[in-house]
């Protein structure tokens, strides 16, 4: 099965486009992978960034490419501004506590907040997500609660935590990126 997935990532440039998106930005320094996964691509990103990268994760993988501590979800076993950076890769819109989530990592970091994740407009573009999202999570047994946001939710979601919105633009249509920086403008 995680053969399956692995072509299915390849077959849609999954990792050549989050790394094409976050290594201009990851320019040293510790970051954290919130749902890292076995950490493959945060792998890539440290070898050709030089970052120091580390993740978290709620489920045990069989291969872990980087260091990865499981956690209960909620509560992130990392002392506070220990990262300088904190990256959401597709992670969120599994979660069923995104602001809890967004709040750790809040104290968890220092600097910036990088999310990739998936927005929608109307319930058709919410559909295609459904079906795309347990495509490509199906063989990994993962969550789906199909907690997608449209850009408004996202932008209420951020001020609620006091995150200032540095950098955001839509990659593809279903798709959105974030630079969030910490604390009020």
């Amino acid at each position: 099965m995680e053969k399956a997935a692995l072509v299915f990532r390849k077959l849609i440039g999954y990792d050549s486009m989050v790394y094409n998106m976050l290594s201009p930005h990851l320019n040293g320094g510790k970051v954290l992978s919130i749902g890292c996964g076995e950490g493959r691509m945060e792998r890539t990103l440290q070898n050709k960034t030089g970052i120091e990268i580390e993740g978290v994760e709620v489920t045990r993988y069989k291969n872990a490419y980087i260091p990865v501590k499981l956690y209960d979800g909620k509560r992130i076993p990392i002392k506070n501004k220990a990262f300088d950076s904190t990256i959401f890769v597709y992670v969120l819109h599994h979660s069923n506590n995104m602001e809890e989530l967004l709040s750790e990592a809040v104290r968890v970091t220092k600097q910036n907040i990088y999310i990739l994740d998936h927005v929608y407009d109307d319930i058709v573009s919410k559909s295609l997500l459904k079906a795309y999202d347990y495509a490509a999570n199906f063989f990994y047994g993962m969550p789906m609660p199909f907690s997608f946001l449209k850009l408004r939710e996202w932008s209420q979601l951020f001020r609620k935590l006091n995150l200032r919105v540095e950098e955001a633009f839509v990659p593809s249509p279903l798709n959105v990126f974030f630079k969030l920086g910490i604390g009020k403008d």
